[in-house]
């Protein structure tokens, strides 16, 4: 697999303000170091305010990196609040899946126009032409062509989740970033969506970055992890190889929980 990606030396620093009786909260995330390949999965696993949803946000330019660089299909972009040439957050190569897709979804617009809208600033296709591509990424989401007409209210949370995808897709990325897609997703439909994504990467090519809690489906899908901790990477390596020889403790606490709540004969056939 080429490289798609890399990250040099990515950095934030955030404080909140002083209050009464109270000293200054200061977070700082980095500097992170890391590469992407083609068609690869990335899982970002970590406990709470690790930084890993910061992160996946400096990754797509949503928010501003105070430093660093970050080379896309080998384009360098400043990542930093300076401005640079080059502006990484309308770079198209990226995109991102939130995880609560019907906050996302306007309920007063239908499916085409919330799909229509980035193609409409991004491209120079004619209306017909940004029809017929919106129409085959529903398909190709699982979702029927006549999903263009549809509101949120119709959808059911699956369906909403496969919108979610199809936007982040429509702009044809190379990289998806996603945090926490499955989590609130019953069990069903998130096996669903999970399997939804694996034959996106093996059709398309995609790379994708994911943030989960559920080491379950991080075995399952990541090929390589990344382990998070006060905003640092703390441990990287193929999947097997951090669930079979954890070395950091952050790691070992994170895996040492997941099998605390999986069957021994399940934990054993998958070894």
């Amino acid at each position: 697999m080429s490289e798609l990606m890399h990250v040099s030396g990515l950095t934030f620093r955030h404080s909140d303000q002083k209050r009464w009786l109270k000293k200054p909260e200061v977070f700082a995330l980095g500097p992170i170091e890391l590469t992407v390949k083609r068609g690869e999965t990335i899982a970002i696993i970590g406990e709470n305010r690790a930084g890993k949803s910061l992160l996946a946000k400096l990754l797509v330019g949503a928010i501003p990196a105070d430093e660093g660089e970050i080379f896309l299909s080998n384009v360098m972009y400043n990542a930093a609040k300076k401005k640079s040439t080059k502006s990484y957050n309308s770079s198209n190569d990226i995109r991102m899946i939130f995880q609560h897709s019907s906050e996302a979804m306007n309920p007063g617009i239908p499916v085409g126009r919330i799909l229509d809208e980035p193609l409409k600033l991004n491209t120079e296709l004619s209306e017909s032409e940004r029809k017929t591509l919106i129409e085959d990424i529903l398909v190709k989401v699982g979702l029927l062509r006549d999903h263009y007409y549809f509101y949120r209210h119709m959808l059911s949370d699956g369906q909403q989740q496969r919108v979610a995808i199809a936007r982040a897709m429509v702009l044809q990325p190379k990289i998806l970033v996603a945090d926490e897609p499955f989590a609130a997703l019953d069990p069903s439909v998130r096996s669903q969506t999970v399997n939804l994504i694996l034959k996106l990467q093996k059709e398309l090519g995609l790379s994708f970055i994911f943030i989960s809690h559920n080491l379950g489906i991080v075995r399952h899908i990541a090929d390589r992890i990344i382990v998070m901790d006060g905003g640092q990477i703390v441990e990287t390596g193929k999947t097997e190889t951090i669930f079979r020889w954890p070395q950091h403790e952050m790691t070992k606490k994170l895996i040492l929980a997941y099998q605390s709540l999986v069957p021994q004969q399940t934990l054993a056939t998958s070894e």
